[in-house]
């Protein structure tokens, strides 16, 4: 794929798998293409995913999911699903992420300008909030206008999530407010957390905790799960329950993924919340696209807590396929703080016992001769 930025050729090239894509997935219609995004609330009108799929307009990272789904649920609804790889949402935004950014290449689409600006002050001051009233005002929707004009300056809980539940149900775009709200201190995430999961459609309270989850900072993680913990309602000790597959952008929580999970770790333990630590390490070597995978693992000193070679042992317990694709990303890249060697022959030594003649025929299908020699040289060596 021609990586290059800003272009139409490499929008064209992304357009294209898109397409092959669709044909793959029985070739649905625009029309069922259309009413499957407006299942997802991403609505896409049949004129918009032409130009997708044409290359004649640019690609975003929640319309490039949202098609990818789309093409997804149909193939499924016809009874002829899709092979893994080729929804694999984490490829999708790897493909879809800019190569002028390797820090942020599993993250979703970065915030416009204008939402960086309302998301730096969690008070929402009017000078950040008039940029979000201009769609209020197109909208016809003078009611909320109001209610964000008289509460600029004034607690969030206080009108933020009657605004946020209002353009849910009129499906707008409420992205720019939950950026402002996601950087409010623990206890108030909570209550505004509270009262968009309860009156609003869909998975808006989902959206809003990613959100969180994403942007806050990595020392505040341990308090917000605290402050939900605390809370003792049974929706926020869900939140709780579910942070690390939200963290991590695992299954339905399509946000994407921090790219300072080590830091987040690090946290973790500092407040001793070790089995959420224990989790999200294990969920790290089990879940995360590769190069996260090992880039956490590469950020932590070995023996530190032992979330390293947590991290990697999981990997390995992962099955053969992802035991291949992080020995694949060692050999392809170099890893900052992994020696490549030493991490290969950890991921080797810690394949479950007895899988290691099914693990070595799989990597020595794939082409890693030496890896799946040494795997049956580790099976002999272990105690019966």
């Amino acid at each position: 794929m021609n990586r290059e930025t800003g272009g139409a050729m490499a929008d064209n090239s992304l357009a294209k798998q898109l397409a092959r894509l669709r044909v793959r997935a029985g070739n649905p219609s625009l029309r069922e293409l259309e009413k499957l995004t407006d299942r997802q609330g991403r609505r896409m009108s049949r004129a918009s995913i032409q130009d997708k799929f044409s290359g004649t307009s640019s690609l975003k990272m929640v319309q490039v999911l949202a098609l990818v789904r789309a093409c997804a649920e149909y193939a499924h609804s016809i009874g002829a699903p899709l092979p893994h790889e080729d929804t694999d949402e984490q490829i999708w935004q790897e493909k879809v992420s800019s190569p002028n950014q390797p820090k942020n290449r599993h993250a979703v689409e970065p915030p416009r300008e204008t939402d960086r600006k309302a998301s730096q002050n969690q008070k929402g001051e009017p000078s950040d909030l008039e940029e979000l009233i201009p769609p209020l005002i197109n909208a016809g929707m003078d009611d909320i206008l109001n209610l964000v004009r008289q509460g600029a300056g004034q607690p969030l809980e206080t009108w933020l999530p009657s605004a946020v539940v209002a353009l849910g149900y009129a499906r707008m775009d409420y992205q720019g407010f939950l950026n402002i709200a996601a950087h409010a201190p623990p206890g108030q995430i909570v209550k505004i957390l509270e009262s968009i999961a309860d009156e609003g459609p869909g998975n808006i309270g989902n959206r809003y905790f990613q959100t969180c989850l994403l942007a806050q900072h990595p020392s505040e993680i341990p308090k917000l799960l605290v402050a939900l913990r605390r809370a003792e309602g049974e929706l926020t000790f869900w939140y709780a329950h579910n942070f690390v597959d939200a963290i991590l952008g695992k299954g339905d929580w399509l946000g994407g993924t921090r790219p300072d999970l080590a830091d987040v770790l690090r946290a973790l333990r500092a407040a001793t919340l070790t089995d959420d630590a224990d989790k999200l390490a294990e969920n790290i070597g089990l879940h995360a696209w590769p190069r996260i995978t090992l880039a956490t693992a590469g950020a932590i000193p070995e023996a530190f807590m032992g979330d390293r070679e947590l991290i990697l042992h999981a990997g390995s317990q992962g099955g053969p396929h992802r035991l291949l694709r992080l020995i694949d990303c060692l050999k392809k890249e170099q890893i900052q703080g992994l020696e490549s060697h030493r991490a290969v022959e950890y991921l080797l030594t810690a394949v479950p016992t007895g899988k290691h003649a099914d693990f070595s025929r799989i990597l020595n299908d794939a082409g890693m001769k030496s890896e799946a020699h040494r795997l049956l040289e580790l099976e002999k060596e272990i105690p019966f």
